[in-house]
């Protein structure tokens, strides 16, 4: 058969086109070949970044759409951990090389696992730019010798969070803004049942760790309020001698049966049970303990107020938090600081994970925005005079402070002894 010349050219075309399909299809041309791991339409393989965390998966899921939409060539795959469980499941993953890229950092943990983390590059973020978006006490917690270990997701203060109903059957229709506020209300709060015990408490505070939910940061917040030095230069513990011996008698003196505002004791319920099921007026906690509180009693009508302080006009308060590092075992190092840029430096990103969890924001630009906010005001209000300490082991510290309180309570050491064995612990971890 013969073909006229523009037969000719139209079969070529066609030819062509048809050849150009088929190496797109057999992945030989980039183009709209769907990839194994989940490409789309902008062709090729995605890159899989790994992130480990606390937060809710649906939580998280909103944060990491939004970033997939920002970056459609990385795919994030999130796995979410128990915290109780989650700092020994990710040390035990990166010993044996098989840790996420990505993984949920808190601020008490660079002492301990900064030689786990692969710092930002500052091409990516500069150490100005962190000060810009980030309060000081995130500069304090992720960064070291100008370099950045982690991004802050939220911030997290001590707060004073009580028993509206029943702060207004007893007459305290104002929440006490000072200690002595507060200890000047704690006679018409607390209840005494049969044989002296405490029918009602009027504050969870004066107890060890196994009643009194976060009273490590408790007393770590009272030393910052007598002007302790947690830390001196030498990176030693130093609060034994700079006032750290006033915040342990202040602090002790809630749980003394002999003291006039004795309104707590190691007996008790857990302070967030006790508080839920009403028979505690009020509690020092975050704003991460409210939706606990709120699961074991939906009625209860709390409200929040700000931390006690000596002096109003210059408040200390006390931060916990997490934000987010890198592991220096991942192969996508830059790619992952992207997402962590992304996720916790964009106002829109951000905010969108702040409405989701209810935690207050870290971003300096949010601030203004929620300082009024019903739910979050308190909190967000705060950040910005919140502090922390370099604390070699976490958890170890609160195992510390907490058996400092009960060999208190329980006579076997005074209150020097004890804080000076505290202190003594902590230098030889």
């Amino acid at each position: 058969m013969n073909f006229t010349r523009n037969q000719i050219i139209i079969i070529g075309i066609a030819g062509s086109a048809v050849l150009f399909f088929v190496l797109i299809l057999l992945g030989v041309l980039p183009g709209l070949r769907q990839s194994g791991t989940g490409g789309g339409l902008y062709g090729g393989k995605q890159t899989e970044i790994v992130f480990w965390g606390i937060e809710d998966e649906t939580i998280m899921r909103q944060t990491i759409d939004a970033y997939s939409q920002i970056n459609p060539s990385v795919r994030i795959t999130y796995a979410q951990f128990p915290e109780n469980s989650f700092e020994d499941s990710l040390v035990d993953a990166l010993a044996s090389g098989q840790g996420p890229d990505i993984f949920m950092f808190r601020n008490s943990w660079l002492p301990k696992h900064y030689n786990k983390i692969f710092p930002a590059a500052e091409t990516q973020i500069s150490l100005a730019r962190f000060r810009q978006l980030f309060p000081q006490v995130a500069e304090q917690d992720f960064t070291s010798a100008a370099r950045i270990y982690a991004l802050p997701l939220y911030v997290d203060t001590l707060a004073l969070i009580y028993n509206k109903d029943y702060f207004d059957v007893k007459g305290a229709a104002v929440a006490p803004k000072t200690w002595d506020e507060f200890k000047y209300l704690i006679p018409r709060l607390r209840e005494i049942g049969s044989g002296g015990k405490i029918a009602k408490a009027a504050l969870a505070i004066g107890g060890s760790e196994k009643s009194v939910d976060k009273a490590g940061d408790l007393l770590s917040l009272l030393m910052f309020q007598f002007g302790a030095e947690m830390i001196d230069k030498n990176g030693q513990a130093n609060f034994s001698r700079t006032g750290g011996l006033e915040a342990l008698n202040f602090y002790l003196q809630f749980g003394n049966p002999s003291s006039v505002y004795y309104t707590w004791n190691d007996n008790l319920r857990p302070s967030l049970d006790n508080f839920s099921q009403e028979t505690t007026a009020a509690i020092l906690n975050y704003a991460s303990a409210i939706p606990v509180i709120k699961s074991k009693n939906p009625f209860l009508n709390l409200a929040v107020a700000p931390m006690l302080q000596f002096n109003k006009e210059k408040p200390v308060n006390y931060a916990d938090y997490w934000g987010l590092a890198v592991s220096n075992q991942s192969k996508n190092a830059a790619l992952a600081w992207d997402f962590i840029i992304s996720v916790a430096a964009n106002n829109q990103i951000a905010e969108q994970y702040l409405l989701a969890s209810k935690r207050p924001p870290a971003l300096r630009d949010l601030f203004k925005k929620y300082q009024n906010d019903p739910d979050l005001g308190v909190f967000v209000n705060q950040t910005l005079t919140a502090k922390s300490w370099f604390q070699p082991d976490n958890n170890a510290v609160k195992q510390i402070f907490s058996n400092m309180v009960e060999s208190v309570l329980n006579g076997r050491l005074s209150p020097e002894k004890a804080l000076e064995q505290a202190e003594n612990e902590i230098n030889n971890l």
